[in-house]
């Protein structure tokens, strides 16, 4: 297959992933792949400015330009047409690739005037090509298809984030006034913006309880900052030692680094699980109505547990759909943790 674009003329490209974290943490192997295929060009990224700390660290990155979240579509594509033009009078793109498939990540794609666009989506003329996105194919192998199309080697494109020592030592700092230890503790990550996708704080509880028992634990329990009350009540409840909250403590370059710490990590379909698996740490990932083919993590060694699965990709929307979850037992996520923890430690 040829390309439609010739990658050893690329000056400049731009790459559209809008969010949201996990999505956006799955696009950073192919833009590391875009650096290799084209180690002359400038590297162009937009996304949503929640998540500017994926990519703010990353070599791989010339120019990060970030989106307002929830602007109309108006003065959103204004905002676009504003980052963009500047680029447009030095030179504009060679080529613009759109990872996402939604409108908005095609209006920026438009918007950049790319001599060739291409990625994801339905009709979309003028384009070199689009990808319809296929649910029941992984986020990134769809992704690095694409990359294929263009001539872009794919063998190293798994997801990677590049964290800032900066945050690394204000991790460090934390844990060590916690009184926890500076790497090798369970991370939980157990809230969801989607109650569908959230196992119930009480099970969660309970497999902490039983954790802390068989000595695994301190464990560390995240959240954002509207999660934290939540997090202070789950840890309240347990026996004293058994986990600490740093909901709502962390930015989320902290964040990053958190988990990079970690020896486990236990979590549902979330950011978080995406981002744990794209520092190289092991998950035990709890599965309701999403897709793990299509949205699970990334990489060897990761636990996926799933009981139920729906027939409609997007069902974690309806909050009905929690029944999914909630059809993992305690028992069996207890197992899997235990397991996983037994092999971190072999490995270590």
């Amino acid at each position: 297959m040829t390309s439609p674009v010739r990658l050893e003329s690329c000056r400049r490209i731009l790459v559209v992933r809008l969010s949201s974290l996990g999505d956006v943490v799955r696009a950073t192997g192919c833009v590391q792949a875009l650096r290799a295929a084209c180690p002359g060009a400038e590297i162009v990224v937009a996304t949503g400015q929640p998540f500017a700390a994926v990519f703010r660290h990353d070599p791989a990155v010339d120019r990060l330009l970030l989106a307002p979240p929830s602007l109309p579509p108006v003065p959103f594509l204004r905002d676009a047409l504003r980052q963009l033009s500047p680029l447009w009078r030095d030179g504009g793109f060679d080529l613009a690739l759109d990872l996402q498939g939604t409108r908005p990540s095609a209006v920026w794609t438009y918007a950049s005037r790319a001599r060739v666009m291409a990625g994801r989506g339905g009709h979309r003329p003028g384009w070199a090509f689009s990808v319809r996105p296929d649910l029941s194919v992984a986020d990134v192998a769809e992704a690095t298809s694409i990359l294929r199309r263009l001539g872009v080697g794919t063998e190293h494109a798994l997801p990677r984030l590049v964290r800032s020592r900066e945050a690394d030592e204000a991790v460090s700092a934390r844990l060590r006034a916690a009184g926890l230890p500076a790497k090798g503790f369970l991370a939980v990550c157990p809230f969801s913006r989607w109650p569908a996708k959230a196992w119930s704080a009480d099970r969660y509880a309970a497999v902490l309880g039983r954790l802390g028992t068989r000595g695994v634990g301190p464990a560390v329990v995240t959240g954002s900052d509207e999660e934290a009350a939540r997090a202070r009540e789950l840890v309240a409840g347990l026996p004293p030692g058994t986990a600490v909250s740093i909901a709502g403590e962390l930015s989320l370059d902290e964040l990053f680094a958190l988990l990079a710490r970690a020896r486990l990590v236990l979590t549902g379909d979330s950011g978080p699980m995406h981002a744990a698996a794209a520092v190289g740490t092991r998950v035990v990932a709890l599965f309701g109505p999403t897709w793990p083919e299509r949205a699970g993590p990334e990489g060897k060694g990761h636990v996926v547990l799933q009981r139920q699965r729906l027939p409609a990709y997007h069902a974690y929307r309806l909050a009905e759909s929690g029944s999914a979850m909630e059809a993992l037992g305690v028992e069996e996520v207890l197992a899997a943790v235990l397991r996983a923890w037994e092999v971190t430690g072999d490995a270590a």
